[in-house]
């Protein structure tokens, strides 16, 4: 079985809630917000990802504008799902998701919302999080935020003592 490589990302930096008429699910990302995305596009890019890539995205414009940032910088063939669920998410729907992906998928790469997406990255950093390669999400999971974990066994295997913490990409 070959390493798997698990990416949990947070939208980009949308409008207020103020700024739009088609309620929540609707904010799109602000100019600096576009140029988040395309930062950790460009950084996953320098990393060596391997495929398939599969990518879980929330339905809302900006976690949808955020994976395509990301994914315009990224350059590597993907397939994009949009995943309902993940609008209203808790860490337990992240880890059903995780586990039911397909042993094919190499990389996967989930666009979500906080709080969820942090809750989920700081339960599967656990120890990890003590570190200083991760001491910026004791203030928050930042906007754009990336946290990337290798996977050395089975999807269906993930949780907290099995896998790897490796890199926190900020924008």
């Amino acid at each position: 079985m070959g390493l798997h490589r698990l990416l949990l990302l947070r939208h980009a930096e949308a409008v207020p809630h103020v700024l739009t008429e088609n309620g929540d699910r609707g904010r799109p990302l602000t100019p600096k917000g576009q140029e988040q995305a395309a930062s950790i596009g460009r950084q996953l890019a320098a990393i060596e990802i391997s495929g398939p890539v599969q990518i879980l995205c929330s339905p809302a414009t900006r976690t949808r504008q955020t994976a395509q940032g990301v994914l315009n910088g990224m350059g590597h063939a993907h397939i994009l799902t949009i995943e309902d669920s993940l609008y209203s998410a808790t860490p337990d729907t992240l880890y059903g998701l995780v586990h039911a992906t397909a042993e094919t998928v190499q990389t996967l790469l989930i666009v979500g919302h906080n709080p969820t997406i942090g809750e989920f990255a700081c339960d599967l950093l656990g120890p990890a999080l003590q570190g200083t390669s991760f001491s910026a999400l004791y203030r928050g999971y930042p906007l754009a935020g990336l946290t990337g974990f290798d996977v050395p066994g089975p999807w269906l295997d993930v949780r907290p003592s099995t896998i790897q913490p490796t890199s926190l990409l900020l924008p």
